[in-house]
């Protein structure tokens, strides 16, 4: 039976991404992993505020996150359960890296002008490299597993999985910050159109897939 859940869950995606997007506006461009420690702490001594809002946020973006990917486990799983885990895998990874990052720059702006300038700038490359590497990793395992689950499963058009493939893959480029926005636009493209189709639309069979025969018909 179709309940308020089932009907309106598609439409966490997008919450999430609209979220995520705030999020980013509201924490700024903090410094890169070359910043020095002086500018490291300089420019969280100003922005200690927005910080916190900023990562305070965050924790809203990842409940919404995990909400929506859980339940697109369960509609991938209708074609794959396993690609289907390792998709929520990459998400659990990819909120796990988000959380890192947002608890290492709340420590920084918490008291800037106490830290050591060894301390904050291990903490700035912390920040910089292990949690931006374990975002792409996430990013590209939740697009990519994914994706294969919709050419499997066929829950939603074949372009939807095509596009997560090639964004799965650009999630990966060694670029900063560059894993959440393939990411986000996949999301948001899902989300919507799992909206549209319904709680109750069954997956497209495939020629040559197996189909369940009824036993009244054997």
């Amino acid at each position: 039976m179709e309940t308020r859940w089932t009907r309106l869950a598609p439409l966490l995606g997008v919450v999430f991404v609209v979220l995520l997007g705030i999020d980013f506006v509201v924490g700024g461009n903090e410094p890169g992993p070359g910043a020095s420690s002086a500018k490291v702490v300089s420019w969280y001594s100003a922005h200690r505020g927005n910080v916190r809002v900023s990562m305070y946020l965050m924790a809203v973006v990842l409940v919404v996150g995990l909400l929506f990917y859980g339940y697109l486990r369960d509609r991938l799983a209708e074609g794959s359960r396993g690609l289907a885990a390792t998709a929520f895998g990459g998400a659990v990874l990819f909120a796990v890296s988000g959380a890192v990052s947002s608890g290492v720059e709340l420590a920084l702006a918490d008291s800037p002008a106490r830290l050591s300038p060894a301390t904050a700038h291990a903490l700035n490359l912390l920040d910089g490299y292990v949690a931006v590497i374990a975002v792409a990793a996430g990013a590209a395992g939740l697009l990519i597993a994914a994706s294969l689950a919709i050419l499997r499963g066929g829950q939603l058009p074949a372009w939807v999985a095509w596009l997560g493939l090639v964004f799965g893959v650009v999630a990966l480029v060694p670029i900063r910050n560059i894993g959440p926005i393939p990411a986000g636009i996949w999301t948001l493209i899902v989300s919507l159109l799992l909206f549209m189709r319904g709680p109750q639309t069954s997956a497209v069979t495939r020629p040559g897939a197996a189909q369940a025969v009824p036993s009244g018909a054997r």
